[in-house]
């Protein structure tokens, strides 16, 4: 694939934008999948993202900063940039600009500054780890929120109207199978990632451990359930797959790691 693209680099030189746009997908083949991580509020995402990082830089309470897309790849240093939306149509948005940064009770916590969330276009954190180096992990605000807003920056990034997604895959949390959650995934599959095929879609049962109130076989009632849900004809056209996982387990126990 790497050699086509390079070939048509070249084929089409004497066109410096087809050229540029071929250039920038040839180089987004060396540069760590992209995995949006999306669901309903208090579906559990942030705290799946942490579990998968090994550290708690996703905030999880419902803070201003879960109603921003949030991208977390790997950085030589801890840093985090607030990137602007424009002030109005048609004109470039403000510079990026560094956000101060600490830890309550271990948590991570960010300062926006006083900039209201609806002002900004994403987060991206800067943090050493190991399993963001091959992976960029994308924090979305909960889809069906309260505030239409904020569920329509998830669709905006994940289902855009005009240009496919920045994300390569989705993982996509419910707590359990609603007609929203089918809405969501038919437009992500329709206009988003690839436009075409399930494949690039994960489908998770997520706070696994919290099914019939916390009894002590939840666990094994939420595997029972996935199972069920894979073996639905709607959602297997729409999903690669679907796992049960508890988030807050999986966080705990690679924290103690």
């Amino acid at each position: 694939i790497r050699a086509v693209m390079r070939r048509a680099v070249e084929t089409f030189r004497e066109s410096p934008e087809t050229a540029e746009y071929l250039r920038r997908h040839l180089d987004r083949m060396d540069e760590p999948l992209r995995v949006a991580i999306a669901g309903k509020v208090k579906a559990g995402k942030s705290t799946l993202l942490n579990a998968l990082v090994g550290e708690e830089i996703a905030p999880t309470d419902a803070g201003e900063c879960t109603r921003i897309v949030t991208w977390y790849q790997d950085g030589p240093s801890p840093k985090v940039l607030l990137h602007p939306r424009s002030a109005a149509p048609g004109m470039a948005p403000g510079a990026p600009r560094q956000l101060s940064i600490h830890r309550h009770d271990g948590a991570l916590q960010f300062d926006l500054g006083g900039t209201a969330p609806e002002r900004v276009d994403r987060l991206t954190v800067d943090w050493p780890s190991q399993s963001l180096r091959g992976t960029t992990l994308i924090d979305t605000p909960g889809i069906d929120s309260v505030s239409v807003d904020v569920s329509a920056r998830s669709h905006e990034f994940l289902a855009p109207s005009d240009e496919p997604t920045a994300a390569d895959a989705v993982v996509y949390l419910m707590r359990h199978l609603h007609a929203g959650d089918v809405r969501f995934l038919e437009s992500f599959h329709d206009q988003g990632v690839a436009r075409a095929t399930a494949v690039n879609t994960i489908a998770v049962l997520s706070r696994a451990d919290e099914i019939g109130v916390g009894r002590l076989d939840a666990l094994m009632s939420a595997k029972r359930i996935a199972s069920r849900y894979r073996s639905d004809d709607k959602l297997r056209e729409l999903c690669q797959t679907v796992v049960a996982v508890a988030g807050l387990l999986a966080q705990d126990r690679k924290s103690v790691v």
